[in-house]
């Protein structure tokens, strides 16, 4: 006569599951959230925090010296009549444009040389360097010159950085093959140029639009308010006439103008061979 014997379970002593807070430690997947969170805490504590704390202000008629409270859109309404703040929006826009095209221009013809063999290139290099570490208020000359003269090392010098990744073997084949100086350039060092070219275009437009200290050192926005910027006319309404409120609402209303600046360079890094591997443009 048969037996049927059945198998239960039999608990293991001495194993625990892991807690929640446990896993999260030790998951590799949560490893770059804890680094990150440091850098983190400090993009918030000083510049979301004042980002929000600017927006709310340009919500009230606050002064130095003295609270507000909320009037809605009554500053963004003095604003939409006021013809100063219309010629600081163009100014900017202005600014922006001819000193980051110039700058980029400039910056990748440096670029291209300095990438050349050439005696004493580490001390052209440096020389390179020296409008982008003077201090501000030496940098005379007329406005967009003096932010061009400032900002082309800066350009010249990351794209260099970036032209030292390419490997000469591609320049090599492409000769052989009797490709041109500009073909060399266009098939070969712009599509591997692009990512850099995007990231520094984009600091660089940003750092234009937003430039307070040039201006202000030059000019304080004058003769008659001709040369102020969104930034300086911010701190002139703001800081020096004491209306804070209107000064944050000048300064609000660049987030849309640094937004799309942003967006067009996102996107148009999205749509490049490079990243997508597709064969479309």
């Amino acid at each position: 006569m048969s037996t049927v014997q059945t198998s239960m379970p039999v608990p293991v002593a001495g194993v625990d599951t892991p807690s929640l807070w446990l896993r999260l430690r030790t998951n590799r997947n949560w490893v770059a959230l804890w680094f990150m969170m440091p850098a983190a805490a400090f993009l918030i504590l000083f510049l979301a925090y004042p980002l929000f704390l600017g927006v709310w202000m340009s919500f009230t008629d606050e002064r130095i010296g003295r609270g507000g409270i909320f009037i809605g859109l009554e500053n963004y309404q003095w604003l939409w009549d006021d013809s100063i703040f219309w010629l600081s929006v163009f100014n900017t826009l202005l600014y922006t444009i001819v000193a980051s095209a110039f700058k980029f221009a400039i910056g990748l013809y440096l670029a291209l040389l300095l990438n050349r063999h050439m005696p004493f290139k580490a001390l052209i290099r440096s020389i390179v360097l020296i409008p982008f570490i003077v201090p501000t208020v030496l940098s005379g000359g007329s406005v967009i010159f003096a932010n061009i003269w400032r900002g082309v090392p800066f350009v010249a010098i990351t794209l260099l950085a970036g032209l030292q990744t390419v490997s000469p073997s591609l320049y090599e084949a492409a000769t052989l093959d009797g490709a041109t100086s500009w073909q060399r350039f266009r098939f070969i060092t712009y599509p591997l140029l692009t990512p850099i070219i995007a990231v520094v275009m984009t600091f660089s437009v940003l750092f234009t639009f937003t430039d307070f200290q040039l201006i202000w050192a030059l000019t304080r926005g004058g003769p008659v308010n001709a040369t102020h910027l969104m930034a300086t006319l911010s701190y002139q309404r703001g800081i020096i006439s004491g209306r804070l409120g209107e000064g944050a609402a000048i300064a609000t209303a660049m987030i849309p103008f640094l937004a799309a600046a942003i967006a067009i360079s996102w996107f148009g890094m999205q749509r490049r061979k490079w990243q997508q591997g597709s064969n479309n443009d």
